[in-house]
């Protein structure tokens, strides 16, 4: 015995819709790929290729770089200087505090007067 065939509904977009469709996607389409190539595409400049850009000539090119603060930074470590006199301590150059240590090592190592020592490891 064979089945009786189930009725099918016809199609429900017709040929015509498909093809406006594919005509509005291809329109869109080329219209974004022109405005795309209108923001990439450079602006002719209106000076000549060979003048100076006005932004090559800002607060970076005037500013030192930092080179005055850093020579100032450098004064300062080259010379002594009292950082708070009644407490005694001093500012002094690397090379001459190297020096000073090397002499006499008691110069580090000495605890505030407050603190008791440590006591030595058992050995």
């Amino acid at each position: 015995m064979t089945e009786p065939a189930l009725p099918q509904a016809p199609e429900g977009i017709s040929s015509r819709a498909i093809g406006w469709i594919a005509v509005a996607v291809v329109a869109i389409s080329a219209g974004l790929v022109a405005i795309a190539w209108l923001l990439v595409v450079p602006v002719p400049a209106a000076r000549p290729a060979g003048a100076p850009s006005p932004l090559e000539r800002g607060a970076i090119d005037v500013a030192s770089g930092g080179e005055q603060i850093r020579a100032a930074g450098a004064r300062e470590l080259e010379r002594a200087a009292w950082l708070d006199r009644s407490a005694g301590i001093v500012r002094i150059p690397i090379d001459l505090a190297i020096e000073a240590v090397v002499a006499d090592p008691r110069l580090i190592g000495t605890p505030p007067a407050g603190l008791a020592q440590a006591p030595e490891a058992p050995r």
